[in-house]
């Protein structure tokens, strides 16, 4: 059934059993909840606890809370010091263990200038700030399941190249709260993104401080850093100016983009274990917006590729493969793209129409792009909109609408939780949907095959294409949660 038992101040109703049961974490005095994290990313950890950010009832202030099983956990603002007020939090990851990091926002009560600190929550919701220089803003971006945090530190020199805040930044990682700048590539900048459980960072660096003549800034290049040391993973790009990581596994893998002179086109890459690969020499859709985004612990990699007449897909690469996921045939959806890729190669992400930006949540799996709405009941009131992060066990972290009622038009965040195969009494639609796109609980161990809304930007032409190419501000980030 959909659960609305779970949430507070919903009716419970029973349907037969669909192939998924959806759980929605109760809004936080205001209308929306959103699925949090850095960049598309949902945190959602395999005991199915999810980071939601959501509005309240004060207009421009929200609140981060852990979610599991109908428990909402609030996670703490930072205390209030002298002319500052702790406001606004924002999750970006959590562990497997329930520790969550991200940061904090205080309000200068002279100036009304907004301060953000990195942060991580214990699972109780108890908040930590991160030690940094004293003045100095920052975000905790990533936390690895041994309680490493990465992310950066900014400085008070205004830079309207810098990745951050406007603010001159460096990436860094801390260890039982004390920070370590990564260092940079060259210039003043570098960013830090993504650390997993071998301690390894991914970001991106600046590669010096003059600025190439296409972008107006300096060129920066993507990087791990490991036991001190920075290093440069493509250098120079693809012969471009612009560079970065957009996912980091467990198993030293890493997957990004990297222009070509011009900054017109880019190719993405899939670094392991110390040698990259041009995705775009393996398979492509002969398009010049090309990136991987995501990678799984067997380094099989998802991402976008634009085709000769400018629509964005998703695409797969796998054991030196190519597959191109297409989108869903519904209404006039022409572009798709993955998020998260688990290590069943279950895919989920968002089709969309690049003409009007109209997007549904997809689930690929065994060569079928499944609309997700067609697994759940047609009475849920939902029309899931993008689906931003699959576990192992087949839980999702998904965007929705809620299509009825007097709350009409308002978007919650919702989890969606394998229930097995259904019956005839799931709506019609779901009967026609492929049976291997049912959503099944996995076991045993996915590494040996024993038995999370999509940011669009117009262009000159009137369609939508991703902006995820190029590092998010955190402005942008805190844009997305208010709207």
């Amino acid at each position: 059934m959909c659960d609305w038992a779970v949430c507070p101040g919903n009716v419970a109703f029973q349907t037969k059993t669909p192939r998924i049961q959806c759980r929605r974490p109760a809004p936080d005095g205001g209308p929306d909840s959103f699925l949090a994290g850095y960049s598309f990313y949902a945190p959602l950890t395999d005991r199915s606890t999810i980071g939601v950010v959501a509005d309240t009832s004060t207009p421009g202030v929200f609140n981060s809370y852990a979610w599991t099983d109908g428990k909402q956990t609030d996670l703490q603002a930072l205390p209030p010091l002298p002319n500052l007020t702790g406001t606004n939090t924002y999750i970006n990851w959590i562990n497997q263990w329930g520790l969550a990091a991200g940061y904090g926002t205080r309000i200068d009560s002279v100036t009304s200038a907004s301060i953000d600190n990195a942060v991580i929550w214990t699972p109780d919701g108890h908040i930590f700030e991160l030690s940094t220089p004293e003045g100095d803003q920052s975000h905790a971006v990533w936390v690895n399941d041994f309680g490493q945090v990465s992310g950066w530190i900014a400085n008070s020199t205004v830079d309207p190249c810098a990745f951050g805040v406007g603010l001159q930044s460096q990436g860094a990682v801390w260890e039982f709260g004390s920070p370590r700048p990564l260092g940079t590539l060259g210039g003043t900048d570098s960013y830090g993104e993504f650390i997993n459980n071998l301690g390894q960072v991914s970001g991106h660096s600046e590669t010096s401080n003059t600025a190439n003549a296409d972008t107006g800034c300096p060129p920066f290049d993507p990087f791990i850093w490991e036991n001190g040391k920075i290093t440069d993973i493509n250098p120079g790009n693809f012969g471009g100016a612009e560079g970065g990581t957009n996912f980091l596994n467990n198993q030293a893998q890493a997957v990004g983009f990297g222009t070509l002179s011009g900054e017109v086109v880019s190719h993405p890459f899939l670094w392991s274990r110390g040698k990259l690969t041009d995705l775009f020499t393996v398979g492509n859709l002969g398009g010049p917006l090309n990136s991987a985004y995501n990678v799984n612990e067997l380094g099989h990699a998802v991402g976008v590729n634009s085709n000769a007449d400018g629509a964005i897909l998703a695409v797969l690469w796998r054991n030196a493969g190519f597959t191109d996921l297409l989108s869903l045939n519904k209404d006039g959806d022409d572009c798709s793209e993955p998020f998260r890729i688990n290590s069943w190669d279950q895919i989920v992400g968002v089709s969309f129409s690049c003409e009007t930006g109209v997007e549904h949540a997809f689930l690929w799996e065994n060569g079928e792009m499944v609309d997700l709405n067609k697994l759940i009941p047609t009475d849920s009131g939902l029309e899931l909109e993008s689906a931003n992060w699959i576990s192992d066990e087949g839980v999702i972290a998904a965007q929705a609408v809620l299509t009825e009622g007097s709350n009409s038009g308002d978007s919650p965040a919702v989890l969606l939780i394998p229930s097995g195969e259904g019956d005839s009494g799931v709506q019609a639609e779901s009967t026609a949907a492929p049976e291997n796109a049912t959503i099944t609980p996995k076991s045993g161990d996915p590494t040996t095959g024993t038995p999370k809304k999509s940011a669009l930007v117009k262009t000159p032409d009137g369609r939508l294409n991703p902006i995820f190419l190029r590092p998010f501000a955190p402005a942008v980030l805190r844009s997305k949660a208010q709207n």
